[in-house]
């Protein structure tokens, strides 16, 4: 944590906070699948803009990655990372954006922008705390129940809309 701009009271705070909202989106996606929509969508939304950001202007401060990583992850974060780090993060946060805007859809779509989340927040729980784990598995699994409950209604649908198309649907053949 070097390079990274935050005193250990906020280190803890946010990861605090970070599995607090993980474990809540868990339940978000149960009972009030639009707020854990709200919530993918802000979060990525956010991740894309700051990884975006610090890839360009200050790529070194994700070698402070491996600090908290698995050996296999901090080898390569010191090791091959270091000369493309610039590259793939922006392809990482140019993901995460499309995550963000899948969450505003239904269908296919948003079920592939969940799995791309649900990848993302495994792929990273091996960076441990400096990437808030097990936040990251406790968001896969919102995802994973987003996709598989309410992947027929975008965000600004009701269930009765829904309804209602499916049976005009229905009426016309």
């Amino acid at each position: 944590m070097d390079h990274l701009p935050f005193t250990p009271f906020f280190f803890v705070l946010a990861y605090i906070t970070s599995n607090i909202l993980a474990m809540l989106s868990i339940l978000a996606a149960v009972k009030v699948p639009k707020v854990a929509r709200i919530f993918f969508l802000l979060l990525f939304s956010w991740a894309c803009w700051i990884n975006s950001s610090m890839a360009v202007d200050t790529p070194w401060v994700y070698q402070d990655y491996a600090d908290t990583a698995i050996p296999l992850y901090k080898q390569f974060i010191l090791g091959a990372f270091e000369a493309i780090v610039t590259p793939m993060v922006l392809v990482i946060a140019v993901c995460q954006g499309l995550i963000a805007i899948s969450m505003l859809l239904k269908g296919k779509l948003f079920i592939a922008g969940c799995w791309g989340g649900i990848i993302f927040g495994l792929a990273v729980a091996p960076l441990g705390t400096y990437a808030a784990f097990p936040a990251t598995v406790f968001m896969a699994i919102a995802l994973y129940l987003l996709q598989k409950r309410h992947a027929n209604l975008s965000l600004w649908e009701h269930k009765h809309q829904a309804h209602q198309k499916s049976n005009l649907t229905h009426a016309k053949h």
